[in-house]
């Protein structure tokens, strides 16, 4: 990877981290008023009706994947008026794509709704809530071919202005919904109908930026059957993997839901707030990334790629652990102070730790998936990772239906699958872009090895320590934890994750920031 690009990724992972920081704190609040606003069980209705329609989201979301990848391939061939047609055709696929996907949705939630909500005074504001969310998610597709040029284009501090623009949109929604005098059910319908407003918002500020900047993003339409052919081909297959990803993500809350109610539902919202909102921290660094990897292969800068995998790996699992540490180690401090107490289900906690473990384990996919999506060739590796993570529905529903397992149960099915897919992820890498797997293991997994031993051996330790001198309750103890596992995990993410050249480049781009935080 040349220096240049190289300076660009540090540039834009700075700049989205300093992002995520902003967005992270005004979500976690915004997300403690809402919940408080809403109540448990309505607040469960929220996360688990909205959750049919992100089912069906995996077509979407491959569509995107789809339309990133023809992007930035083009971007890194320097062919430009390529480049404008593929945008033109992405935007008649994705409107395709909404009138399927609304069709799909209707369908899915009539049955949801009818037959699984089992209080009648949910019924009508569960409708409301789902069409909604029909709405929002609509509007949300037809936006993904003009933030997919801003992603590809690696115009990161754009990205970063307009999602502060959400960020601040959606706590003033919070604000409103806990000064209303309505009950809860018109506050679920009232919130659900402004979070449309705000999809409408953030769409119009991405076809305004693009309308504006790009000569590229003009529609007009094309009818070239051959690369219509070729980009729903690619996008096809890519429907197995996110079809599963979804299953796994969205349908184990639905059957949590099925078979254990709202409140165990609402435990696994928070658990899941809790979870994206870290989670962030690895997403924008790959966003940051991803364009540079494609680039490469498409300009045949197979070495720079591979180098790139191993780096990407690393630093996209040390951006979460270090988030992931302190909350692990003191769950049961961090969300009853995040919620105010009083409506933290018992197994939030579990649930919380858990998703956490689960997300680490999968800081491996982004760069191992979009390594195999860059070349284009996804049909097998699709079919094996899909197939494979589509038995966490089924082994988790078998464990909790014949088994009496617990609904924890759920997410440990989920660690065990996707460790499985990981390895098998690893050996596609190899086959089909010459991914060395000793220098793998050598160069990206033993020192996330090594930082998680050591970090978390520390840290366990220190709050054992602090435990015996401050006592199990005490916020002091709690404080110390925090501070102290933050502070042990950085610096072993420093001085043994990664390598010197990493940590000089992180010394200067932090010094440059602190000297010229403008510029």
């Amino acid at each position: 990877m040349t220096e240049v690009n190289q300076k660009r990724i540090a540039t834009n992972t700075l700049l989205l981290y300093i992002r995520m920081i902003i967005v992270t704190l005004v979500g976690l609040y915004t997300s403690r008023v809402i919940i408080n606003a809403l109540g448990k069980e309505y607040y469960g209705i929220y996360d688990a009706v909205g959750g049919i329609v992100l089912m069906t989201s995996f077509i979407s979301d491959t569509m995107s994947s789809a339309c990133q990848r023809w992007y930035s391939f083009e971007m890194g061939r320097g062919n430009y008026e390529q480049l404008k047609r593929i945008f033109s055709i992405s935007v008649t696929i994705f409107f395709v794509t909404t009138i399927l996907i609304a069709i799909i949705s209707e369908i899915a939630g009539i049955w949801f709704l009818e037959s699984k909500i089992d209080k009648p005074e949910h019924l009508e504001p569960a409708r409301w809530v789902f069409q909604f969310s029909i709405l929002s998610f609509c509007i949300n597709i037809l936006k993904l071919p003009y933030q997919s040029m801003v992603i590809a284009k690696e115009k990161m501090k754009v990205f970063a202005y307009i999602s502060f623009i959400e960020a601040f949109a959606t706590l003033a929604i919070a604000v409103i919904l806990a000064h209303t005098n309505d009950n809860k059910e018109s506050r679920l319908i009232l919130y659900s109908g402004m979070m449309v407003g705000i999809q409408v918002l953030i769409s119009a500020s991405y076809w305004l930026y693009c309308r504006i900047f790009y000569t590229e993003c003009r529609f007009s339409f094309i009818l070239d059957t051959a690369k219509f052919k070729e980009m729903f081909s690619y996008a096809g297959w890519n429907l197995i993997g996110s079809f599963a990803d979804v299953c796994k993500n969205y349908g184990l809350g639905l059957l949590l839901f099925s078979c254990f109610g709202s409140i165990i539902s609402t435990a696994r919202g928070i658990a899941n707030k809790v979870y994206c909102t870290i989670r962030k921290l690895n997403t924008d660094y790959f966003s940051a990334v991803r364009p540079q990897l494609v680039k490469s292969y498409a300009a045949g800068e197979k070495d720079d790629m591979r180098n790139l995998i191993c780096q990407s790996t690393r630093i996209t699992f040390f951006l979460l652990f270090i988030a992931a540490m302190p909350i692990v180690m003191e769950i049961h401090f961090i969300l009853p102070v995040w919620l105010k107490g009083e409506n933290v289900p018992d197994e939030a906690y579990i649930f919380t730790q858990l998703m956490i473990a689960d997300g680490l384990l999968n800081c491996f996919t982004s760069p191992l998936s979009s390594s195999v999506q860059a070349t284009g060739k996804v049909k097998n590796y699709q079919i094996c990772i899909g197939l494979t993570l589509l038995m966490i529905l089924p082994l988790a529903y078998i464990g909790i239906k014949y088994y009496g397992f617990e609904a924890a149960s759920v997410f440990v099915v989920s660690i065990a699958v996707t460790f499985i897919a990981q390895i098998l992820r690893v050996h596609f890498v190899h086959k089909q872009v010459g991914l060395d797997i000793g220098k793998y293991l050598k160069s990206a997994v033993l020192p996330i090895v090594l930082v998680v031993i050591i970090s978390a051996g520390l840290s366990v330790s220190v709050k054992w320590i602090s435990v015996n001198a401050w006592g199990y309750d005490s916020v002091v103890k709690s404080l110390v934890v925090i501070s102290s596992s933050i502070l042990i995990t950085g610096l072993s993410i420093f001085f043994i994750g990664l390598t010197s050249q990493e940590r000089k480049q992180a010394v200067d781009l932090v010094t440059h920031f602190i000297h010229h935080p403008k510029k």
